[in-house]
């Protein structure tokens, strides 16, 4: 293999096929990328046995061949070169690599030990979305996931297409998001469970991509499967049913309160402070006057109010709330002003920030 590419043009394909390194891999050519010069193309790729990123680069090919290189190493390396033609060439299972005033050798291990890659097949169906609005939804709804392995369905999105639509829901048991959008294309009804960790980061790879993002199925649909250009991402699905969630989403709620997240957030912020040490809820207490009290008190810290100006509709006055589930919502969730509707001390209570459409989040009341 012998090869030429544009430092950048390097830079960036090493740096999408890396976040499919694991940190730790069962097996050392797991740390590796793969390197691939075939069929005029220079295909980059690299995987963690669960997900897989496979990108191409421009460059010129004299001779095709394929390799493994140690990621993180290459990665770094490149990146801290000039802006300039780089020279890859491979000699036994050494790549060197020549630029106009270095020159390196990595030690490889060969390409014929890697893992089996992913492919599309044709009769893969795609559904299509921009790359922006796919990650505005992906972020606003995968903060409501779980991090516990223990129970996989609560540290997966699910993600349900039905005609022209994409619903995207993530809940943790204690809270939920769910965000719906149109798309242009149609397409059959159908649903998969995906990893929101790996979620996020296929959010990051694809937002600034200036063509649209295809989503689909692998053949025997174990796979969820992300393109646009030149780059694919293939994942795992989490197997289960995913939990009925509509069940618990309120229609309407006794309590309605509308009010500025920038005011609250300083209030719950501040409130948050006399709380975590303790791991005491915060109180919301509400005035049909015009105002939220936010609370907390201890026997340990002390005790804290504040207060924030709010349209309060609705005879409930009291409920409480773990601060962190309030503060991650405010911290992912952007936008002027909040509606915040409940039915009671313990029903779920569901708050729509102003300006994001067919979006809510829930957040069940603590009991005190």
């Amino acid at each position: 293999m012998k090869i030429a590419c544009l430092q950048e043009n390097l830079a960036k394909a090493l740096g999408i096929v890396s976040k499919a390194v694991p940190t730790k891999g069962a097996l050392p050519i797991l740390s590796n990328v793969l390197i691939t010069a075939e069929k005029g193309k220079i295909k980059f790729a690299a995987t963690n046995l669960e997900t897989t990123i496979i990108t191409y680069s421009q460059g010129s090919i004299e001779a095709e061949g394929a390799i493994t290189v140690p990621a993180k190493l290459i990665k770094d390396f490149i990146a801290n070169l000039p802006q300039n033609t780089i020279s890859l060439e491979l000699l036994g299972d050494n790549l060197h690599v020549v630029s106009e005033k270095t020159k390196s050798k990595f030690n490889g291990i060969s390409a014929k030990d890697y893992p089996e890659l992913p492919s599309i097949s044709n009769k893969t169906k795609f559904i299509e979305i921009d790359p922006k609005e796919f990650a505005n939804s992906v972020g606003i709804v995968a903060f409501a996931s779980s991090v516990d392995e223990g129970q996989p369905l609560y540290t997966g999105v699910l993600i349900k297409v039905s005609g022209n639509g994409i619903t995207f829901v993530s809940t943790d048991g204690f809270r939920l998001s769910e965000r719906s959008i149109k798309v242009e294309n149609e397409f059959e009804d159908v649903s998969a469970i995906i990893s929101a960790k790996t979620l996020l980061e296929v959010s990051r790879i694809f937002a600034n991509f200036p063509t649209p993002l295809k989503i689909g199925l692998s053949d025997n649909e174990n796979m969820a499967i992300f393109t646009s250009g030149e780059t694919l991402v293939a994942t795992r699905l989490i197997e289960g049913e995913y939990p009925d969630y509509k069940r618990i989403i309120p229609e309407s709620g006794e309590l309605n309160a509308y009010f500025e997240a920038a005011h609250f957030m300083d209030a719950v912020k501040l409130t948050d402070i006399f709380a975590k040490n303790t791991g005491k809820p915060i109180k919301l207490i509400f005035d049909p006057e015009g105002k939220i009290k936010i609370a907390s008190l201890s026997a340990d810290t002390g005790e804290h109010e504040s207060y924030i100006e709010a349209r309060v509709e609705g005879n409930l006055t009291e409920v409480a709330f773990n601060s962190r589930y309030l503060l991650e919502f405010l911290t992912n969730v952007k936008s002027e002003k909040i509606h915040l509707h409940s039915n009671g001390t313990t029903s779920p209570c569901v708050l729509k920030p102003e300006g994001i459409d067919n979006f809510l989040h829930i957040v069940m009341p603590v009991q005190i």
